[in-house]
C-alpha cells in the first residue's frame, strides 16, 4: 500500500506538469516525449527481461501497454488542454467508483448499495464542478469528458494488469510495457497531434522530464509493485487521495481560480469516494465486534 500512495502523490501533480508542457508542445507530442523519456530509462532493464517473458504473454502485454499508456494518457492529456488542471484531477477522483462499477458489470465483483449512492453523489459533484466552472473557472465539459474516458480505460484494465503482473513480475511488466508504449505511440502521435512543432523552453523541458521520470517510470514502478499485494477494490479506495492533492497543487502552483459552486462539487466528489472506500471497512469492523 505505501508504494501506491507514493505513486498517487506523484500522479496528483501530472496535470500541473502537463500545463507547463503545453507551453512547449502539443498534448499528443507531450505524451510521445514523456514515453520516450521513460523508455530510455527502462531500456537497460527491459533488455534483460524481454527474453524471459513467455511467448503467450506478449499479446496481452502489448494490448495492456497500449491501453494503459497510450489510450489513457492521450485521452487525459488532450482533455486537460481544454479544461483546468483542478477539474481534470477531480474527474480522476471518480476512478475509485468506476473501479467498483466496472468490477460489478464485467468481473462479477458486486457493488453494494452504498457504492451506488456514493456514485450518484460523485457524478452530481462533477456536474456542479462543470456548472460552476464556465469561463471564469476554465472548466470544459468536453475536456472533462475526455479525462473521464481515460479513467474508464484505466479502471477497465486494472484487473487484467494485476493478473499479468502476477505472472511475469512487476519489473518485467513495467520496463517492457513502457518501452513498447514509446514505439506503439508513434502512429497515434502523428494522427492526433495538431502540430509537430516543439517550442523548446526550460519549464517545458523540465515538465516533460518530470512526466517521463517521475509520473511514468517511478510512479508506474511503485504502482505496479503495490498491485501485487493490494486488492483491486482497495486500489480504487486509494485513488480517492489523488484529487485532494491535485486540486491543492493546481491552486497553489498554477494559481487556478475555483468558483464556490465548483468547490462544492469538488468536495462532494472527494467525500463520496472517501465514503465508498471507508464504509466497507467500518461495516466489517462492526460485524467483527458483534
Amino acid at each position: 500500500m505505501p508504494y501506491q500512495i507514493i505513486a498517487l502523490l506523484v500522479w496528483s501533480s501530472t496535470f500541473i506538469a502537463a500545463k507547463y508542457a503545453e507551453t512547449m508542445a502539443d498534448p499528443a507530442m507531450t505524451v510521445q516525449l514523456r514515453l520516450v523519456v521513460a523508455a530510455l530509462i527502462v531500456l537497460p532493464v527491459c533488455r534483460r527481461h524481454m527474453g524471459r517473458i513467455p511467448r503467450d504473454k506478449w499479446k496481452p502485454l502489448l494490448w495492456l501497454s497500449f491501453c494503459n499508456y497510450i489510450g489513457v494518457l492521450m485521452l487525459q492529456f488532450i482533455g486537460v488542454k481544454y479544461t483546468s488542471a483542478a477539474s481534470a484531477v477531480t474527474v480522476i477522483g471518480l476512478e475509485p467508483l468506476l473501479m467498483v462499477f466496472i468490477g460489478h458489470f464485467f468481473f462479477h465483483d458486486k457493488a453494494r448499495w452504498f457504492h451506488w449512492l456514493c456514485g450518484a453523489a460523485a457524478f452530481a459533484g462533477v456536474a456542479l464542478l462543470i456548472l460552476g466552472g464556465g469561463a471564469e473557472g476554465g472548466v470544459s465539459l468536453f475536456g472533462c469528458f475526455l479525462v473521464f474516458c481515460g479513467g474508464v480505460v484505466f479502471c477497465a484494465i486494472t484487473r487484467p494488469t494485476q493478473r499479468l503482473i502476477a505472472e511475469i513480475g512487476a519489473p518485467a511488466y513495467t520496463s517492457v510495457s513502457l518501452a513498447a508504449a514509446a514505439v506503439l505511440c508513434v502512429p497515434f502521435t502523428l494522427l492526433l497531434a495538431e502540430s509537430y512543432a516543439v517550442r523548446w523552453n526550460a519549464q517545458g523541458v523540465a515538465a516533460v522530464l518530470y512526466l517521463g521520470v517521475g509520473c511514468s517510470w517511478l510512479a508506474y514502478l511503485l504502482w505496479n509493485k503495490g498491485m501485487l499485494t493490494v486488492p483491486a477494490n482497495m486500489t480504487g479506495v486509494l485513488l480517492s487521495l489523488e484529487p485532494v492533492f491535485g486540486v491543492l497543487l493546481a491552486v497553489l502552483i498554477l494559481g487556478e481560480h475555483i468558483t464556490p459552486l465548483s468547490w462544492l462539487g469538488i468536495l462532494i466528489v472527494v467525500a463520496a469516494t472517501f465514503c465508498a472506500g471507508a464504509l466497507p471497512q467500518i461495516m466489517a469492523k462492526k460485524r467483527q465486534a458483534v
